[in-house]
Formats: structure tokens, sequence, C-alpha cells
């Protein structure tokens, strides 16, 4: 499985990517390895390739080529001669390129290296934007599939005219369902809100600090938001800590920073709602992890995948952006609704979004490419 970018330009650190990042693909990668020879990949701004064992999966960490290009934003400007010389005489049987529907160059040129080798590909998509001709649409059609990750983001593909008579299979991201499971929320004076995700302008988190100023004005309770995850983009946090002053929101609101991926369970069990206010979200990992725990998540309407996650009101919330805190302050008027929600959302999770069914998906998908 080969992510061609660096940490670096998507605002995150080496560290994350050991912990952190694409748990579902490694989780599922780690369940087929007694028949498979398998690893993750990624670029890094390290002199030197090298691996990483973590949990039992290889991890590579291939040089980028260019100095120029290690920054962040920089990630479809990427290339690694290391990676593409060990890839021309090592070449794997089947290589899963996770990827911006734009592509890149460097994917690209891997790509016809596959080809002329007689090797099969699978172009799994990441994000929401798709580059739709040129170079893209002949990768996309080379490809022996294409997997996306939720039915909303084939439908949307396959209105393509390029994309029409291709194979585009959805794998859905699970959990350990055993391992995130509910707990009682430990205070029931206090409101526990969280949000999990990169700190970037995207993630829209004024609306989850708005969220906190209305509900301390209605509650009469402790309003507490944590925010998990790394800062990618320091203006917007500045920002953010502005707004917090300027709201009086300085003893509500926690930045926690980085929590590697299984040490966060304890927050979703003791949170009562998970904020996403995301402006675009593939996938949205963290919702499915809140929900297999027992915790509802509020989200917006049409940013991708809360829409295919999220049942309104019954698995939690999906609100117009204007309509956000006001949506999220009737949640906290009903108890009965409250509870309701926590269970529906556990339920949804162990029937659709288990990491048993991300695996079963996977094994398919690669086996049908090695055939």
């Amino acid at each position: 499985l080969l992510h061609p970018f660096s940490a670096k330009s998507i605002g995150l650190n080496d560290e994350d990517l050991f912990f952190s990042h694409s748990k579902p693909h490694e989780l599922a990668l780690r369940n087929i390895q007694a028949h498979y020879k398998v690893s993750i990949e990624y670029f890094t701004g390290n002199l030197y390739p090298f691996i990483k064992n973590i949990s039992g999966i290889k991890k590579i960490f291939w040089t980028i080529s260019s100095p120029l290009i290690k920054d962040r934003h920089k990630w479809r400007q990427q290339h690694s001669y290391w990676h593409y010389i060990y890839s021309k005489f090592f070449t794997p049987d089947v290589t899963i390129i996770n990827m911006s529907g734009h592509g890149s160059n460097y994917v690209f040129k891997l790509a016809d290296l596959l080809l002329k080798k007689n090797k099969p590909y699978i172009a799994m998509i990441g994000g929401m934007h798709m580059s739709t001709k040129g170079r893209a649409l002949k990768y996309y059609q080379n490809a022996h599939h294409i997997i996306v990750h939720t039915s909303i983001q084939k439908k949307e593909l396959v209105s393509y005219v390029g994309f029409k008579n291709l194979d585009i299979r959805v794998l859905p991201l699970g959990v350990d369902t055993s391992l995130f499971v509910p707990n009682n929320k430990l205070n029931q004076n206090e409101i526990n809100l969280l949000f999990v995700g990169r700190i970037s302008r995207l993630k829209q988190i004024e609306l989850a600090v708005k969220v906190v100023y209305e509900l301390k004005k209605t509650q009469h309770k402790v309003v507490i938001l944590k925010i998990i995850g790394p800062i990618s983009d320091v203006v917007y946090y500045e920002g953010l800590m502005a707004l917090i002053r300027r709201l009086d929101l300085v003893s509500n609101i926690n930045f926690i920073g980085v929590i590697e991926q299984n040490k966060l369970m304890p927050f979703f069990q003791n949170a009562n709602l998970l904020m996403l206010p995301s402006a675009h979200e593939s996938f949205g990992m963290v919702m499915v992890e809140a929900m297999a725990c027992g915790t509802p998540v509020a989200a917006l309407r049409n940013a991708g995948g809360p829409d295919e996650i999220i049942d309104n009101h019954i698995t939690g919330l999906l609100s117009k952006k204007e309509n956000y805190c006001s949506d999220i302050i009737n949640y906290f008027k009903n108890e009965e609704i409250i509870f309701e929600m926590s269970r529906n959302a556990r339920e949804k999770v162990v029937k659709k979004y288990s990491i048993e069914i991300t695996t079963k998906t996977l094994i398919a998908s690669i086996e049908s490419a090695l055939t």
C-alpha cells in the first residue's frame, strides 16, 4: 500500500504516520499477513530511506528526491528515485496506490512502470476532488480497479464520462468493535464535547467553538471541548485562540495535541458528542471510532462521508452550516434522544463498519487483481 507523499506535506510528522495514519488499512493488512507479504509505504524528507515495524506491519519511508518539494502542500509534486528504482527491480505483485483524486506526475510514472512490468495496480482515491481528463483519466482507466470509501464517492465518480464503465469498488473503513466499545459517561454534571482531526481551516473548528459558547449560555452544566490533533495551520490555530479568548472560553476548551490512535478510545467513550464540522470529509474515520463507542457525531450535510455514515436524528446529526449550533443545543435538551442515538450509533458500526468487513473486502480486491 503506497501513500506517495510525506508527512510534512500534509501537515503531519513522520511519527504520526507510524501510529495514527491509515489505521483501517493497516489493521486489514495485518489480518491478511498470513497469506501475503505486505508493507505500507510513504515518502519522507529524511536523507535516507528507513523502515519502521509497527505492531507487526512493515512501514517503509522513501526519501524524496528533490529538497525543493518537501514543504507542506507540495505533496502532488513529490517523487522518489529511491522508490522508483526499487519498484523497477523488486516489483510488487499488486500495488495499491492511495492518492488524491488529482493524482500526481510520480503516480502516473509509477503506474506506467507497473504496466510495463505486467503488474497490476489498484487506484485508491482519497479526498473529494478529482481530475477526470488527460493523464489522470488514463491512470484510472489502466488500473485493475478503483477503490473509494463511500457509495457517495462511487456515485459521483460514475457520473463522469470516462469513468462510467470502470470497475469501481467501495471499501468501507472499519474499526475493531471489540476494542472500541461504549462505556458509562464519567460525569453527568458536564457536557463533554470532542473534536479529533487536524487543526486546519478546512475543519471549521470555529463552529465547534461557537457551540461551546452557546451551550455555556443555555445549559446548567459545565461545558468542556477537547480538541485532539496536530496543528497543521499555525495561522488558523492562532485565530482560533483569539476567538476563544474573546468569547471567554479559555477554561472550557482544551487543546490536547496528538494522541496515538490506540489511546483515543477513552476520549471517545467519555464524550457526549463528537463534533466534526468539516467542509469536506472523504470518509471521516473518527466518526466510526466515536460511534463504535456509543458517541453520536454532529457533522455538516453535503460534506461527503458524513452523509453516508450518519443517519440524521438516528445515529447522529447532519446539519446545514447555519443550523449547526442550534441543532446541537436542541440535541442536549432531550435525554431520551441522546440515549437512543448512542445505541443506534454503536449498532450501525457493528453492522457496517467493523474491521472484519474491511478485511474481507480488501482480500477480495487483492485476490481479484492477482488472478
